[in-house]
């Protein structure tokens, strides 16, 4: 009879699932895990990436750099240092190192800049801007890297032998900004250091900021974005300009659009100008019609690296794109579409045609970066926090991290896409949530609208939704008129 028992038991086990989904609770968010910017190695077989976890002790976040085998074969998180917080790595194009951004050893909280052996050994410290380090790139030989530095603030040294800091004198018209908080007169610059020396050439200078870098295929030149047009505080007109990559050389100003050419954290895109692979043009970001500020839909665009006219390659569509790249023989460009809750990844000719939809559905493809035709592609869905695929153009995306697992356990409420008509009879879309437990009848609702409005809710994971959701909650997030993803008309 006690065996008869025990195998049943065992039956009984067997046939149980591993475990039951639990409802999301708030103390889930520490749990959560950010993963961004992928980076794909130079003979495309890892994948660097950065992930961001929440430390309750501190109250605060903390990111480290983590890398993965493009077959997914194997995973090592290079950085682990506690309380310390790295970002931006980047592959020298030899493949011999990673770099990354770090305050490590740094009081006054400034990123510098780090370069790791990938044969093995600790990182090394190879910069000490004293205003920090806000953006750098490899030149393609991988004898120099250009830099985004900081201007210092003098008051820095001062306020340590004092009890309190000076008044900040506000002196601009555009005087404070989220995040960073009161804006003075300290500004972004254009540096170049060669990697063996360490030795530091500043390249630009002035009352503006310069951003967004990008070496030409022969690592003389430089091109760049800046708002250099008096009274920039009340101006949209960012530009792109060329530089040669040497001291106190003189930028030539290459666009002349009086709107946005890319200019930096619009939307989001993080989408540098890019030289194609003979040196001749460079492909950006255009904006619309300045009158129509943040509303304004932008555009793919090519210049002669020269200087000349720009051509628009996708004249038609009427949508945001972002992160430009050239594909690796130059005949075409890649480039991110935001469409109706959705981010996908396109492809056009270089002399301009047919825009081709190549990746991604009803989710969002918010980075990748690719090499020898392979691709690193970061992808959430509403269900699914972002996580790192790995593609190979044909075959569907595999997904090679696996940051965010432990949400197998939580029942998660399904996300309906919605549309409904407003008064007039215009579409409005969005997004439902019920609670995940199924509960019917009548329900209260939280009604989620997003800020900007020049942005839109999209096919991607928010625990904020869940976690209404998961407590009895329906939510309705809606993409309300202003929104992006539905053309210019409608924003």
């Amino acid at each position: 009879m006690r065996m008869w028992i025990l195998m049943l038991g065992i039956v009984a086990f067997a046939a149980a699932p591993a475990f039951a989904q639990r409802t999301l609770t708030l103390d889930d968010y520490y749990k959560l895990r950010e993963v961004d910017d992928p980076q794909i190695s130079p003979d495309a077989n890892w994948i660097a990436y950065t992930v961001k976890t929440v430390d309750a002790g501190e109250d605060k976040h903390v990111t480290h750099v983590w890398m993965t085998r493009f077959d997914g074969a194997q995973t090592v998180q290079l950085t682990n240092r506690p309380k310390e917080s790295e970002s931006k790595p980047r592959f020298s194009p030899d493949g011999r190192f990673l770099s990354f951004l770090s305050e490590r050893t740094d009081d006054k909280h400034k990123d510098q800049l780090w370069l790791m052996n990938r044969a093995g050994g600790e990182a090394q410290k190879v910069s000490d801007f004293k205003g920090g380090i806000t953006d750098y790139v490899w030149s393609p030989d991988g004898k120099r890297i250009a830099l985004i530095a900081s201007d210092p603030n003098p008051e820095d040294a001062e306020t340590k032998k004092e009890k309190s800091p000076k008044p900040i004198v506000v002196d601009r018209f555009y005087f404070m900004e989220d995040v960073t908080g009161y804006l003075r007169h300290f500004r972004d610059h254009l540096y170049v250091m060669d990697v063996a020396s360490r030795k530091v050439d500043q390249i630009t200078s002035g009352d503006f900021n310069d951003a967004l870098p990008a070496w030409s295929p022969d690592s003389r030149s430089l091109v760049f974005a800046s708002k250099r047009v008096k009274d920039a505080d009340r101006s949209p007109d960012w530009n792109l300009f060329v530089v040669a990559a040497q001291k106190a050389a003189n930028p030539r100003q290459l666009t002349t659009f009086t709107g946005e050419d890319n200019a930096p954290n619009r939307f989001d895109t993080g989408s540098y100008p890019a030289w194609s692979p003979d040196g001749k043009w460079i492909a950006y970001w255009q904006g619309g019609d300045p009158k129509l500020i943040e509303y304004a839909t932008n555009k793919l665009a090519v210049i002669p690296a020269s200087g000349g006219t720009p051509k628009i390659l996708t004249p038609a569509l009427d949508r945001n794109i972002g992160n430009v790249s050239w594909s690796d023989e130059g005949k075409s460009l890649l480039f991110s579409v935001e469409d109706d809750r959705t981010e996908y990844l396109a492809r056009v000719p270089a002399g301009g045609g047919k825009v081709e939809h190549i990746a991604g559905g009803r989710n969002v493809i918010s980075a990748y970066a690719q090499k020898r035709g392979r691709f690193a592609l970061l992808i959430s869905t509403s269900t699914q926090p972002e996580e790192v695929f790995a593609w190979d153009g044909k075959s569907a995306p595999r997904q090679i991290s696996h940051q965010n697992d432990w949400l197998k356990e939580v029942k998660l409420a399904p996300v309906q896409e919605i549309a409904f008509k407003s008064k007039d009879g215009t579409d409005v879309h969005g997004f439902l949530l019920k609670p995940p437990n199924g509960a019917g009848g009548h329900l209260p609702m939280v009604l989620r609208i997003h800020g900007g409005p020049q942005s839109q809710f999209a096919d991607a994971f928010s625990f904020e939704w869940q976690l209404l959701a998961a407590h009895g909650y329906a939510v309705v997030a809606a993409n309300p008129r202003g929104s992006t993803g539905r053309g210019q008309k409608y924003c």
